[in-house]
């Protein structure tokens, strides 16, 4: 196969893979809205339940890759909500404790997760294995590309991914 191919069978990949994030991601929103929330609500409460119900809101900027000041404002305006409660840390003055409320632990608990269950209920567990393998590769490969060292997250590391 050429060269010239092979960069084009990338690209179709990447389009594809772009798309589909965007298909499921919008399914999944739409599906949050029922309850009032958006994904990236959804995703902070997931960062701190998978983390004990607290975590800095450094943590949550590098898990999510988002910048610093919109992570900081969502999670004022969640805690404003009262899903979540920001204090400051008693060892560093620049930085917040972010702990899950009892109303965001009643919140996420009662969010269905129908869309995803749907999208990926008919692949086989071989399938989730092989999808999760090559998503992984392809995660490292993006860090690197970013400058970035890849460090496996609570939601990223394969040894924490539990498929039944």
């Amino acid at each position: 196969m050429s060269d010239t191919t092979d960069k084009d069978t990338d690209f179709r990949l990447w389009r594809l893979l772009d798309h589909t994030r965007f298909v499921i991601s919008r399914s999944r929103e739409k599906e949050l809205a029922r309850f009032g929330m958006t994904p990236e609500q959804a995703h902070v409460l997931d960062i701190l339940h998978q983390s004990g119900g607290k975590a800095t809101i450094q943590e949550i900027v590098n898990i999510t890759m988002r910048q610093h000041h919109s992570i900081s404002t969502l999670v004022g305006r969640m805690a404003k909500q009262g899903l979540v409660k920001k204090i400051r840390s008693a060892s560093d003055s620049r930085q917040y404790n972010v702990n899950i409320t009892e109303k965001g632990r009643a919140l996420f608990q009662s969010i269905t997760r129908r869309s995803v269950e749907e999208i990926f209920g008919d692949l086989t567990e071989r399938d989730k294995k092989a999808l999760q393998k090559v998503l992984k590769k392809l995660q490292v490969k993006a860090y690197q590309s970013l400058g970035k060292k890849y460090r496996p997250t609570i939601l990223s590391d394969l040894e924490t991914v539990k498929i039944k």
